[in-house]
């Protein structure tokens, strides 16, 4: 019995059923802040918007200007920022994963075999995700950052005890 060489069919192993129309890849990134109702409003995205940070003039930060009264003030401003780089280490790592797939099912080079296409997908996608980790650091920074500042300040932070006011003062 002799065997015939028949060609694959239309989808036969995926042969014919990719998308090979790669046109590029343009992440659409969001920036999601929280607005606290707080009474002090430094670090926050209202600040930035009363600074008009979000609406394209005034101060250059994105957080806003940093107010740095009181306590209050820092680890609000630390809060912010933690909640903020948190955000961004997710997307970030998102993007990472999303584009990694997307350039793994580019048409790939003519004298270039599958794993090497998708070994140069992976280290693309690997500085996405170092960038990820350097938000994930910040925000661990930023939360260090506070911790620092109670420990070296603490004793500016807590209420002193007040000495009672004598009845009877010091007269001449």
């Amino acid at each position: 019995m002799a065997a015939t060489n028949v060609p694959p069919q239309a989808g036969a192993n995926g042969s014919q059923t990719k998308n090979t129309n790669f046109t590029g890849f343009a992440p659409k990134f969001g920036l999601n802040v929280t607005v606290n109702s707080s009474g002090s409003r430094a670090g926050t995205a209202e600040n930035a918007v009363a600074h008009g940070v979000l609406t394209g003039g005034g101060s250059h930060f994105v957080l806003g200007e940093p107010e740095f009264n009181s306590a209050e003030d820092v680890r609000e401003y630390c809060n912010t920022v933690r909640a903020l780089m948190i955000q961004a280490a997710i997307e970030l790592a998102m993007a990472a994963k999303i584009l990694e797939a997307r350039l793994a099912q580019a048409q790939h080079l003519p004298d270039d075999n599958p794993i090497q296409a998708r070994l140069r997908a992976v280290k693309i996608g690997r500085k996405l995700k170092k960038a990820s980790d350097g938000a994930t650091a910040a925000a661990k920074s930023a939360v260090g950052a506070y911790g620092a500042f109670t420990r070296e300040y603490a004793d500016l932070m807590r209420p002193r005890p007040q000495r009672a006011v004598t009845t009877n003062p010091f007269k001449f």
